[in-house]
């Protein structure tokens, strides 16, 4: 059931995707990293993640889901876009982290949703930065917006998902950098960071999609 739920959502979102009027804004932020042969952690916000899927198929990356049955479906969902999958605890040891990034070194990119599994919505979790510090990856601050959509706003993520024949508006920040050691008080710091950074291009989002910018092929 699991496989057949992420077999038909990815065909659904395939299918979405081909009727949409997209426009990236900083994809050269994400394309500097793939050329610079960087390890990165693609962030953005739980109610977000599905219209993601559609928009960055061909990339190499992995989905980092929970151990989870809608987990394990968003990780189908997943390889059926071409992506790596992995499957997480929600509180992984250090060890188990460098474990998982040998194991999936081949993928450059991980996406994240860095306020899931469960929220609280908009607050980034400390474990996305240091995930990012044990596997000294990069931090990538990604959001998006659409014209018209479907917004579930009794789930606690109020996700989105794009209507079809509509604009969709995907925006890259720019890269943050992690240390590999931390100083009292830094990981919070850098999760806050990070929160601002993808707030700015969830507003930035929002207003492309209002100036009726043209179809750009992605």
């Amino acid at each position: 059931m699991i496989k057949f739920k992420g077999w038909m959502l990815s065909w659904v979102l395939r299918l979405q995707r081909m009727t949409w009027r997209i426009h990236i804004e900083g994809r050269e932020n994400l394309d500097r990293l793939y050329a610079d042969e960087k390890h990165f952690l693609l962030c953005f916000w739980h109610g977000k993640y599905v219209p993601i899927f559609p928009l960055l198929e061909g990339c190499k990356a992995c989905v980092v889901s929970s151990r989870s049955v809608r987990g394990s479906v968003i990780a189908e969902i997943g390889r059926n876009f071409g992506y790596q999958s992995a499957q997480m605890p929600d509180r992984p040891s250090r060890d188990s982290l460098r474990l998982l990034g040998e194991v999936l070194s081949e993928a450059r990119a991980w996406g994240i949703a860095v306020d899931g599994p469960l929220g609280p919505r908009g607050r980034v979790k400390s474990g996305v930065i240091r995930m990012a510090s044990a596997l000294e990856f990069d931090l990538l601050p990604v959001s998006l917006d659409s014209r018209r959509k479907m917004v579930f706003n009794r789930r606690w993520d109020r996700m989105e998902i794009p209507l079809p024949f509509t604009t969709v508006c995907l925006v890259f920040g720019e890269p943050i950098k992690v240390p590999p050691e931390f100083h009292s008080g830094q990981v919070k710091n850098l999760a806050d960071k990070l929160a601002e950074a993808i707030l700015q291009l969830d507003a930035k989002a929002e207003n492309m999609v209002r100036e009726n910018l043209p179809q750009k092929n992605v």
